[in-house]
Order: C-alpha cells, then sequence, then structure tokens
C-alpha cells in the first residue's frame, strides 16, 4: 500500500450477514486490516423486513444511515434512526437493527479491530453490558 486506498462498491462482494436468525441483510467490508488499518469500514444493505439480530461484542461499532430508516435497540432503549443520522454503541452493549420500511436500508458501520472479534447473539432482551 502507498499510503492510501482508493475503491469502488461495485467492485466489493456483498456477503449474507449469518449472526443468529438475522436475515435480509448483507455486508460488504471496504476498508479493512488489509489495508493495514485499524479499523473496519462496512457498508450494509437491509432488505424490506430483514434485521440484524439482538447481539453483543468487544469492539466500538458507529453506524451512518445514508438511506432509509431503522428501529434501532441498544440495551433496551428502541429509537428510529434515519437518512443523516448516526450512533454509536460502546463496546459489549447488546444491540440490534430493524429495517421499518418497504425498501432498502444502507447505512455505513466503523469497528475498530480487538483481540475477539466474534459477535454473540442474545436470544432474550436483556438490557445490560456484557462481560468485564
Amino acid at each position: 500500500m502507498e499510503g492510501y486506498y482508493k475503491g469502488n462498491i461495485k467492485d466489493i462482494d456483498s456477503q449474507e450477514v449469518k449472526v443468529g436468525n438475522s436475515r435480509g441483510t448483507y455486508i460488504q467490508w471496504l476498508i479493512t486490516d488489509r489495508q493495514e488499518s485499524t479499523y473496519a469500514m462496512r457498508r450494509f444493505v437491509i432488505k424490506p423486513d430483514g434485521f440484524i439480530q439482538l447481539h453483543y461484542h468487544d469492539y466500538f461499532e458507529s453506524l451512518y444511515i445514508i438511506d432509509g430508516k431503522c428501529s434501532v435497540n441498544v440495551n433496551g432503549d428502541y429509537m428510529e434512526l434515519g437518512r443523516g443520522d448516526f450512533i454509536f454503541i460502546d463496546t459489549k452493549y447488546t444491540h440490534e437493527i430493524r429495517n421499518i420500511e418497504d425498501r432498502d436500508l444502507e447505512f455505513i458501520c466503523v469497528i475498530n479491530y480487538t483481540e475477539n472479534m466474534g459477535i454473540t447473539p442474545v436470544y432474550e432482551e436483556s438490557g445490560k453490558k456484557h462481560g468485564n
């Protein structure tokens, strides 16, 4: 790498998100540690009636909504986000994202790399921070 990396989303494969019972959700990894970055920038598309199941992990997460509307649950606090909105979610906080419109939801999500990059699905609402 020569101090920068340029790409286009058309050239990045889209993968189905497989977190618990999530459905209708697709991810593209735009910037990763392959470019010697300490963070990852990902593009998500959630189809109508799609969602990312309630889960938590050891890394921070920042979302910016490009298009559409969603319901976000962070530790039992529900809110709606739409175009231009953004949210920061701390480590180990449970969260889920649901598309609430009849069109695609599109957002950018930036995360930091940690030693444990695993994702833990939660099958019941807890409203608590997990781990230490």
